[in-house]
């Protein structure tokens, strides 16, 4: 597992030990990017379910202009902050020990605005549609609480097969799905966007 490029381009980083985090494998990844290219300089970035930060990383090493990962693993904290020292990139980043579902009081208490919001969260967890629903809604609450811009994206990483995107009534709407093998990349868009230029 790698930067793929950017400033921090061929420097690997290190992996979390066990089961516990599922890193994106570098060419899922590089094709990630490269849909993403005219998004990510400049951006504010934030990775949920960060696992190793390789998401984040790359972001930062692209010219995101800073990210914030999510993360409730102890150890994957640990690696986050690890590989951020390997790659340079600490200054643009903060490493918060944070349920997913707990972090927008967070974000909106400390004003952050951001462009783009990754997720990859454990496959296994997805396979439950109370958890898929209420991951959808926190979606849709960036939106609503103003903390995702009203041009910004959200990209989903998740099992093909994992369950049926139905966000009605929410904030967000699916806009592009990427299929990679068994992986899907879904991107889901500010809905308040086409309600605001109405």
């Amino acid at each position: 597992m790698r930067v793929i490029a950017g400033s921090a381009k061929g420097i690997h980083l290190s992996s979390v030990k066990g089961s516990a985090t599922r890193p994106i494998p570098d060419r899922i990844k590089g094709s990630l990017f490269n849909i993403l290219a005219g998004v990510i300089p400049d951006s504010q970035v934030v990775d949920l379910y960060a696992g190793t930060g390789a998401i984040g990383i790359e972001a930062l090493s692209r010219g995101a202009k800073s990210c914030i990962f999510v993360e409730n693993d102890r150890s994957a904290i640990q690696i986050i902050k690890k590989n951020l020292e390997l790659t340079k990139l600490q200054t643009n980043a903060r490493v918060l020990l944070y349920d997913v579902f707990e972090i927008i009081p967070y974000l909106e208490k400390n004003n952050v605005i951001v462009d783009v919001i990754f997720a990859s969260p454990p496959y296994p967890l997805l396979e439950k549609n109370s958890y898929s629903d209420d991951l959808l809604s926190i979606f849709s609450s960036f939106c609503t609480k103003h903390i995702l811009l009203l041009d910004g994206l959200i990209m989903l990483q998740h099992r093909k097969t994992d369950f049926a995107m139905t966000p009605k009534d929410l904030a967000i709407e699916l806009f592009d799905t990427r299929t990679y093998g068994d992986t899907q990349l879904s991107f889901f868009k500010n809905r308040l966007q086409r309600e605001h230029l109405i």
